[in-house]
């Protein structure tokens, strides 16, 4: 049998994606740049619509996580909370593909996907892995867009 790590491995290297194994954490970290709006990221992030990110994707035993933080819940101001926080959730039914969520020890909104080893394919990995960025995108393009959040 292939080892997981390897075949996440290849993958990445297949999609021409430049990663680092996290030893000491047990899983690869992929970092972004993109931006806030409808642009494509270009080489130069350094405006203020610019942005990096890490996903990150972490073998386990059954399943194999793939995450990344999106937006501290204490920085949005406590009168928009609510509506942003409905927006979120309407986001996870309107895109069958964005999964919001909340890291509740580190006080963060989150996106993420999760798929069993057992059915690992090239296929089915890059539509989880790629549903990670795009989500951490659709909340800047549309949720913090429409909430002023920065």
């Amino acid at each position: 049998m292939v080892d997981v790590r390897n075949q996440i491995e290849d993958y990445l290297n297949l999609l021409n994606m430049r990663h680092y194994w996290n030893e000491e954490e047990g899983l690869f970290e992929l970092v972004f740049s993109e931006r806030k709006d409808e642009q494509p990221a270009s080489e130069s992030t350094d405006d203020a619509l610019s942005f990096k990110y890490t996903v990150f994707i972490k073998p386990g035993v059954k399943w194999i996580q793939i995450y990344s933080d999106v937006y501290p819940v204490n920085k949005i101001p406590p009168e928009k909370k609510h509506s942003v926080l409905l927006d979120i959730l309407n986001c996870n039914r309107k895109y069958a593909e964005v999964c919001f969520d909340f890291d509740e020890p580190r006080g963060c909104i989150g996106t993420s996907q999760e798929l069993l080893i057992k059915g690992l394919n090239f296929d089915g990995f890059r539509e989880e892995f790629l549903a990670v960025p795009w989500a951490v995108k659709k909340f800047w393009t549309e949720i913090a867009k429409k909430h002023g959040l920065d």
